[in-house]
């Protein structure tokens, strides 16, 4: 039986995605790739890249299922997004490695109601570098503990722009420091604002294939594991063919 504040989330992003998607798809076209991939039901973990603060629109408005997004925790002194946060089933994250227990609370019940659970394993380092052509940052590896530890797969995905501006940041890095975001993030001086954007599904990462390796070994190999996929489907040789 879930819980009724999930249940709550999801019928409230169910609300927000019929009224927002039709005009997040008149500003942005996507076009979707490997959707066969997606599985259709049961506890996933869903890591994509991450270029854009307008990410998490792009693959909720294409994904069929409720996805519990992480955030860093950071985000929730953004004005209105702390409530944003609460009615959609968004996890605030710490970003220093220092995880608290109610945020792992949160996750495992994600798992536990059989749902998704959506990460950007980049975390903002890649916006940080401010470099849009550079490859995929540094992984993050949280994912793959949460992974090994409650026993769950990995849809590894990637956004590939088509079409996209580079624009000055929206928020002068005064304010930024003032809504108390990190240093490295009052520092971003562009942002990507898509407008044709690929998205692509690769095919499912089973967590079985290093249930034998030790927790820190196992880590690496599925973090090291998606990244290498995820890099994969960024070449888009499907396009090509």
């Amino acid at each position: 039986m879930e819980n009724p504040i999930v249940d709550q989330a999801k019928k409230n992003v169910e609300t927000m995605k019929k009224f927002i998607t039709p005009f997040f798809n008149l500003a942005v076209t996507t076009n979707v790739y490997g959707y066969h991939n997606i599985v259709p039901t049961g506890k996933l973990i869903l890591t994509c890249n991450h270029r854009s603060d307008m990410d998490p629109f792009v693959i909720g408005s294409a994904f069929p299922r409720f996805i519990s997004w992480i955030a860093a925790e950071y985000t929730t002194r953004i004005p209105l997004f702390k409530d944003l946060v609460e009615r959609t089933g968004t996890i605030p994250m710490a970003i220093d490695g220092n995880i608290s227990m109610s945020s792992i609370k949160k996750v495992q019940q994600v798992f536990k109601n059989g749902d998704v659970l959506g990460i950007f394993p980049e975390g903002h380092d890649y916006m940080v570098k401010n470099d849009f052509a550079g490859p995929l940052a540094e992984f993050h590896h949280g994912f793959a503990a949460f992974s090994l530890r409650n026993k769950v797969d990995v849809l590894p995905s990637v956004i590939i722009p088509d079409e996209e501006t580079i624009s000055d940041y929206p928020i002068p890095p005064l304010v930024r420091s003032f809504m108390g975001m990190p240093k490295e993030v009052c520092d971003i001086k562009k942002r990507v604002v898509y407008k044709k954007v690929n998205l692509v599904f690769g095919e499912v990462i089973n967590h079985k294939d290093y249930l034998h390796l030790p927790l820190d070994q196992g880590m690496l190999a599925i973090s090291g594991e998606t990244k290498k996929r995820m890099a994969e489907l960024q070449q888009a040789n499907f396009l090509k063919k």
